[in-house]
């Protein structure tokens, strides 16, 4: 008779914001990116135009008409020292809730872009083309550990790894081996 026993999980220890932070740029062959998702995030556009960042990019291509503008989701290539990454970061999940993802690769910006442009459209298993909000935390949470292996990585394609930095903790998913590699890391309370 064979006993199977299920593994030990053992819960990771709690970082504090700035280990956090720390980690996203731990490898300096990395950048970091923030797909944020203007219908969570009032006024966006706006807020981008004077945002401290490197370069940010609507992944809804050709000319918008104003709320479409609004609502979209943008590309938005990180600073690690600045205000708006830390307002990102620490901030914008505990006033606006799932906001976005972070998105860390080596690849260019515009590569990068055209890449997640792709993964905004999907097709059913009845051939139905659909809108995708892979970028809404939830969203991507459930899709990912339903994609076979070679799904898996054309969604990957140039992204090392796609970070949810929540109020509570942050979960991070990159591909290894061909296999999706997930972690629920808590984020450390201030005293």
């Amino acid at each position: 008779m064979t006993s199977t026993t299920e593994p030990t999980i053992v819960p990771l220890p709690a970082l504090a914001p700035a280990q956090h932070k720390a980690q996203l740029w731990a490898d300096d062959s990395q950048q970091v990116f923030a797909v944020v998702m203007g219908e969570r995030v009032p006024d966006l556009p706006a807020r981008l135009a004077g945002a401290d960042v490197i370069d940010h990019d609507c992944l809804l291509p050709g000319a918008l008409e104003p709320e479409l503008q609004r609502r979209a989701p943008y590309l938005v290539q990180l600073k690690r020292e600045s205000a708006f990454t830390d307002w990102l970061l620490f901030e914008a999940g505990a006033g606006l809730g799932d906001w976005g993802v972070l998105v860390c690769s080596p690849a260019k910006r515009l590569f990068l872009r055209s890449h997640l442009r792709g993964l905004l459209q999907a097709r059913t298993p009845e051939g139905q083309q659909i809108a995708l909000d892979w970028m809404d935390p939830q969203v991507l949470q459930i899709i990912l550990p339903r994609f076979d292996a070679a799904a898996l990585s054309a969604f990957m394609g140039p992204v090392q790894s796609y970070v949810i930095a929540g109020a509570q903790h942050w979960f991070t998913a990159s591909l290894n081996l061909g296999q999706l590699q997930s972690r629920t890391v808590p984020l450390m309370k201030a005293a």
